[in-house]
Parts: structure tokens; sequence; C-alpha cells
């Protein structure tokens, strides 16, 4: 352990360490009380702590994932939220806000800040539903609206007396896995971090409705339950997110709908079923969100014009060029650095299982590190940024409505700030990367052989989760800077 605790002074005294944490959002500076260094070992050092006291107390040895749970659609305060009508009324609004939104990309204003498309995409719906789905439950299967619209088609069909499905119910292929929805998840990581007019709302509308043929022709093809589950990018994005929240959405028994609460991050336990397409989809989740922040730090844009260098040839487009290759490098890179720790996990457990095995079985543990990295690097932008859909609801086309009386609404920038950002930063990825050595161990319980053989295939993972805790605090802490 000494040789470990030394490892963690060398990296945090080899890293650029600034004295300061830049606001994400808002232009004020943070002094740090104490040097960054000590916040990046304090983070390290609970993450240590946490993965000693699980070997001490947590050793027994869980064969299945159950957990306990208890139905909030049972109690007489939350049963309405159940009903059919509660449900239509929800779904409809959802249906409503996505036309709103392709209607004002195509005929509202080009300014971003007065079209509702930008800061619905961006904000209310990337940003703010995964932090609903991530921490309160699977909203996005209910607000679907390509979901929700498809089975009003069907619905629509079957009662013009046309048969049971809309779908043509095409086998889908085993070998592609989940592989469409991961190549559609970094078209659209590209489309956020890469893309330079991805805040002209008309380039959003298209590519919105470019998305939805993409999957209302995938639902016409396999069936709708089947390219939710492994076409559509969102519906598993959404889905493994929201198995680290407190509720889940079940059907009992007799068919009835539940919504029961349970333990956090409970659902990452079970593994059945994982394949390579779906691991390479959870490391992608990562890579992406740790991307976009590497690519605020003033590092990035040293690196960055060495790859635009190395591509001039291009022309003009050179600099597209340079952040699609590194953007397509960042996940390449995350998935070689965690398959070569599984190496390492497998060597030091001695099992018989192998490396691909390792890889499927611990990559859900690394959700909780994704979470909290997407909340501390998004926690300004949702809450200052996101109150600009308040004015933009009474006027979403930027026209001079005022449909509810909100259009005057002006953002305020000081309802958080930079230091209750940082704190709040530093409380996600330390938490999270708790819960990811908490998940970390107890499959290794079940999967290995004993006791020992689990404890000692977590040591690679501790400097993994060590080592990453310490460089997304040091990006979280980066002053912003503009391309």
């Amino acid at each position: 352990m000494s040789f470990f605790i030394r490892g963690l002074w060398l990296a945090a005294a080899i890293v650029f360490l600034p004295n300061f944490a830049s606001a994400h959002g808002f232009g004020q500076r943070y002094d740090l009380p104490v040097p960054l260094g000590l916040f990046m070992l304090g983070a390290g050092a609970s993450v240590v702590l946490s993965f000693l006291g699980m070997g001490l107390f947590v050793r027994k040895k869980h064969e299945s994932v159950d957990y306990p749970s208890c139905d909030l659609l049972a109690s007489p305060l939350l049963g309405w939220m159940g009903g059919a009508g509660f449900m239509s009324v929800i779904r409809a609004l959802s249906v409503v806000l996505f036309c709103v939104m392709l209607a004002a990309g195509f005929w509202g204003t080009d300014e971003p800040a007065k079209n509702i498309a930008p800061t619905l995409i961006w904000i209310i719906w990337w940003v703010g539903l995964a932090y609903v789905c991530a921490l309160a439950g699977n909203l996005w299967s209910l607000v679907n609206p390509w979901d929700i619209t498809f089975s009003w088609a069907e619905t629509l069909y079957r009662k013009m007396g046309r048969g049971g499905s809309l779908s043509l119910e095409r086998p889908f292929p085993e070998r592609l896995g989940v592989w469409p929805a991961l190549y559609l998840f970094l078209w659209f990581a590209w489309a956020e971090i890469v893309w330079p007019n991805n805040d002209v709302p008309r380039n959003l509308s298209l590519a919105a409705l470019g998305y939805s043929i993409i999957t209302w022709a995938g639902m016409f093809v396999h069936g709708k339950k089947v390219w939710l589950e492994r076409g559509e990018a969102f519906s598993i994005i959404f889905d493994v997110m929201s198995r680290f929240s407190v509720t889940e959405a079940r059907a009992s028994e007799d068919g009835r709908r539940e919504w029961r609460l349970r333990p956090p991050a409970a659902g990452l336990l079970n593994t059945d079923g994982m394949s390579n397409s779906m691991m390479a989809l959870v490391v992608l989740m990562l890579a992406t969100v740790s991307f976009d922040g590497f690519t605020e730090t003033p590092l990035w844009h040293i690196l960055r014009a060495g790859i635009y260098e190395g591509v001039i040839w291009v022309g003009r487009d050179a600099l597209l060029v340079a952040d699609t290759i590194a953007l397509i490098a960042a996940p390449a890179l995350f998935l070689g650095v965690y398959y070569l720790f599984c190496i390492l996990m497998r060597a030091m457990s001695g099992s018989t299982l192998s490396t691909g095995e390792f890889a499927r079985l611990f990559v859900l543990s690394l959700v909780p590190i994704a979470i909290g990295y997407h909340v501390a690097h998004y926690f300004s932008f949702l809450f200052i940024q996101g109150q600009r859909i308040i004015p933009l609801l009474s006027d979403p086309f930027g026209v001079g409505w005022n449909l509810w009386g909100t259009a005057a609404y002006k953002v305020d920038i000081g309802i958080i700030g930079a230091k209750t950002t940082w704190y709040a930063s530093i409380a996600a990825i330390v938490i999270g990367h708790i819960c990811a050595v908490y998940l970390a161990h107890v499959t290794a319980l079940r999967a290995l052989e004993n006791r020992f053989a689990a404890v000692r295939s977590q040591y690679p993972m501790l400097v993994l989760m060590v080592g990453y805790t310490m460089v997304s605090l040091w990006i979280i802490a980066q002053p912003i800077t503009d391309g």
C-alpha cells in the first residue's frame, strides 16, 4: 500500500496543478482554499478507504442479484401516477413538445438563444433528462416520442383492420448486438462536441428529423421493442443510466404496472446477457463526456494544434477533421486502457475466466463514474443556462409571443456560485467512484472462486478508479477556454 500512496503523490506532482476552479457557465473564478493537488489526493484517498472498508466488511457472496423493493404506485399518494389518464397526458405533452421543437427549428428565428430547439435538445433533454434518469428513474421510457408515435400508428393500423402489427418483424441479426445504437450515439457525440453549427436551430431540427426517420424505419423493419432494445441509442443509454437510480418500472405477474423503490445502483449488479457491443457502448458513454470536458482545457488546445498540423492538407476543414479524429480516438483509448486493466485483474485473480469475460462482467461498474462526471461537468450549465427554457416556453419560435406570461424572464446567473459548483462536482465524482468500487467488489465476489481471489482482482481496478478520480478533478478544475 505504501507503494500505491507514493504513486499517488508522484501522479499529483507531475500533473499541471492550477490553484483555482473555473465555473462552467458563469464568468467568475473560485480560488480553492488548498492546492488542487490536495483535493485530488483527498478524493483518491476516499476511494482507497472505501475499497479497504469493503474488503473488510463486504465478504458475503451473493449468487443472485435480488434486492428489496416496494411498489410506489401501491401508495394512495402516488397511485394516480400509474393511471391511464395521467400516462396519456404525459405522452401527449411529450409528442407536442417534440413537434414544437421541430417546427421551431424549421420556421422559428435563426438566433439560437431565442429559439427553443437548442435549449430543449442540449440542456433540458440531454443534460436534464440524463440527471432524472440516473437519479430518479427512467423517465425516457415513458416520454420517448418515437416510441409513442409509432405506438399510435400501430393502434390506428389495427383499428383500420390491417392486422396486429405495423412492423415487418424481420429478425435482427444477433451478430449486430447494439452496434447500430453505438454508431448512432457516436454520431450524436460528434454533433454535440465537434459539429461547429450545432446551435443553429434548423440544423438541429434536420438532425432530429433524420434520427427520427432512422428510428421509425428500424421499428418498421424489426419491430418496435427490438429496435428500442438494440438500435435506438437513447433508449439504451438512458436505460443503462437508470440502473443507478432509486426506482425502476416493472410489470407485475398479473400485468399490472409497478414503479418500485429500490437501493441505489442495485440495477447495475445484473450483467446477464452483456455483449461486447454493449460493453463498448458503456465505455463510449464514459469516454465522450470525459472528452467533452477535456476539450475545455488549455492542454487540449495544445494537442489540438498538433493534430491540426498533421491534417493541414485537408485545408479549411482541417480543424473539423482534427476534432473528429480526437473524438474517435478517445473511446478507443478508454477501451484499450480498460481492457489492459481487465488483463491485470484476470492475472491477479488467477481466474479461469477469459479477459473478455472480465471486461463484460465489470463494465457496468463504470456507469456510476460516467454519471458522476456527467453531473459534475454539466452542473452549472443545467442550473444556469437551463433557465432559458422558462421564457422560451412562452415564445418557442422567437417571434414575440408570450403564451404563458414568462417571456420576460431573465436568467439569474447567481442562482448557484462557482464554490457550490466545485464542491458539487467533487461530491459527484467521488461518490460515483466509490459506488463503482462497491459494484466491482460485489461482482468479483459473485463471479470468482473465493473472497481472496475477488479482493486481489480489484487491485488493478482500484488503481484505475483512483487515477480516473484524480484526472476527472483535474479536468473539472481547468479554466474554460474558447476554441
